[in-house]
This record gives structure tokens, C-alpha cells and sequence, in this order.
């Protein structure tokens, strides 16, 4: 009968050992669950970032000043009557002088 014991004992250090230490233990367990907590984090800041996008879409299809602040500041678009003037900054020139 001692012997029994001693091999189901044998047998849960095994299996004890191969649970803490090898592919699909506990060590792996935790890795996956820290890279959930990551994916879920990006989710929702993805989420957050759709649901501004989607409001901004809706302002472009329903607020024409939207579209039109966009096409002057991006598309540099004027109006029939207007002039476009565009202001280039010249840099300073280095001073050799001491």
C-alpha cells in the first residue's frame, strides 16, 4: 500500500511540476491574461477614436460650415470672390558676427 502512495504522490509532483513549468501552465496563463488586458485597453481607445470619427462624419453630412472650414484649411479652397494670399515666413540669417 506504501508503495501506491508513494506513486500517487510521485505522480501529482509530475503533474504539479509540469503545471507551474511547461506550454499551458500557469506561467503561460498569466502571459495571456496580461496580453488581454492590453488588447482590451486598445479596443476601447479604438472605440473612442471610432465614435469621434463617426461624429465628425455626421457634422461633414449635416453642417455645410464644417465642410467648408475643412476645404479652406486643408484643401486651401476660396470662395469665387476671394483672393488666396499665402504668408511665407523667411528664417533669420545666422549672425557671424561676435
Amino acid at each position: 500500500m506504501k508503495k501506491v502512495y508513494l506513486a500517487l504522490a510521485l505522480l501529482i509532483l509530475v503533474l504539479q511540476a509540469r503545471l507551474l513549468s511547461s506550454d499551458g501552465g500557469l506561467g503561460e496563463l498569466f502571459a495571456l491574461e496580461e496580453q488581454l488586458k492590453t488588447l482590451e485597453s486598445s479596443l476601447e481607445e479604438q472605440r473612442q477614436l471610432n465614435a469621434t470619427l463617426a461624429k465628425q462624419v455626421k457634422e461633414l453630412q449635416n453642417e455645410h460650415v464644417s465642410l467648408e472650414t475643412i476645404a479652406r484649411q486643408t484643401l486651401g479652397m476660396v470662395k469665387e470672390d476671394e483672393v488666396f494670399v499665402k504668408v511665407i515666413e523667411l528664417k533669420q540669417p545666422i549672425s557671424t558676427h561676435e
